[in-house]
């Protein structure tokens, strides 16, 4: 459905060239929900805006359905109103001077060949009923809550009937309990439409939560593509893993296959072609993947003996820093079952918790 090819875009400035995206290729399929995922001036809102024909690349090849809208080398270029995509800003870009109905309806009556009234309609109140603002029709579009915008601006989108649509960080205008709210929401919309979403963001909840497969971006390249769950469980490198949620890093070295020395401890991990014993690696645990040791616990996993130096009560869970060997670690456990700070525990973590990075 989307296919990028070595896209890259140069921009010049008084300082020297700055290569916002190199080369990044992606190849998204029909009805997938897909997610750019990274810090502010990774390059993935010029991705998106590239994919939409609202930047020119410098260089790539950009297919839309099969057909070829950009291709840097044969100096093809299709302008975005002829390209059948939707687009959700993440300013929502809400005309204030029209009401919320007009606002749904102007894209379909910029289309060529002409859309009849009749047809208009109805379209704009099947889109309205889907974002559940039937009989919004007449108001005024500023007169909306910062939700009720964020769903105008999607009833826009779907109402144009593209099989794209593109998202630029539509929830980062919204509190966090209507983000957590909207976010699950807005996937299931675009699922239930069959739509092929792109999806911008720096919340890493949004990209683990909505996505089919999350591209994670870091100086204009993609470091990892892979699903939600592999993303946060098996990163590739130690920026992914502390962009992606909290996680414990400790220095080590290999000893052995399957063996890693760490000032916590000897840790073994699960070894699949790893590297070289006397290799420098970073060992990354996650806070939920440490457990105080109970009597009758598997016997495969590392245990590592520490004092809990401090508790934070967080809500739904308490965050602990445990001192062990010449290291600190944090564990996260549920608030009826944490300990004081002072206490002796043994901590305890399966070797498939333990992640070996080299870079």
């Amino acid at each position: 459905m989307i296919k990028i090819e070595d896209l890259a875009v140069t921009f010049r400035t008084d300082h020297g060239d700055v290569h916002a995206v190199k080369n990044v290729s992606i190849h998204v399929a029909e009805g997938e929900f897909y997610t750019l995922l990274g810090p502010s001036g990774c390059g993935k809102t010029t991705t998106l805006r590239c994919l939409a024909g609202l930047e020119r690349p410098t260089a790539g090849r950009i297919l839309l359905n099969g057909e070829t809208v950009f291709d840097g080398a044969r100096g093809i270029t299709v302008p975005t109103h002829q390209r059948d995509i939707a687009m959700v800003f993440q300013s929502y870009a809400i005309w204030p001077h029209l009401t919320v109905f007009e606002n749904v309806a102007f894209p379909l009556r910029e289309m060529r060949p002409r859309v009849q009234d009749a047809e208009i309609k109805d379209r704009v109140a099947r889109s309205l009923e889907l974002v559940q603002l039937t009989g919004y029709d007449e108001r005024p579009a500023p007169f909306l809550s910062g939700g009720q915008q964020q769903r105008l601006a999607l009833a826009r989108a779907i109402c144009r009937e593209s099989p794209v649509v593109l998202l630029d960080e539509p929830l980062s205008n919204l509190d966090a309990k209507l983000r957590a709210e909207t976010r699950l929401e807005l996937r299931s919309l675009v699922k239930r439409l069959g739509m092929t979403a792109v999806y911008v963001t720096h919340d890493q909840t949004e990209a683990l939560t909505m996505a089919d497969r999350v591209a994670v971006m870091n100086s204009g390249e993609i470091v990892q593509e892979s699903p939600p769950r592999e993303i946060y469980q098996k990163p590739i490198s130690r920026f992914v893993a502390s962009f992606i949620g909290q996680i414990n890093f400790l220095e080590g070295e290999i000893k052995e296959k399957g063996v890693v020395d760490t000032p916590a401890g000897k840790l073994r991990y699960v070894d699949k072609d790893g590297p070289e014993p006397g290799t420098k690696v970073t060992v990354a645990i996650r806070p939920e993947n440490l457990f105080p040791d109970t009597k009758g616990a598997s016997q495969d996993a590392n245990l590592l003996d520490g004092i809990v130096e401090e508790v934070i009560f967080l809500g739904g869970i308490l965050e602990c820093t445990v001192k062990t060997g010449s290291a600190q670690l944090t564990m996260q456990l549920h608030p009826a079952h944490g300990p004081e700070p002072g206490a002796g525990v043994t901590l305890r973590v399966q070797p498939d918790d333990v992640n070996i990075l080299r870079k």
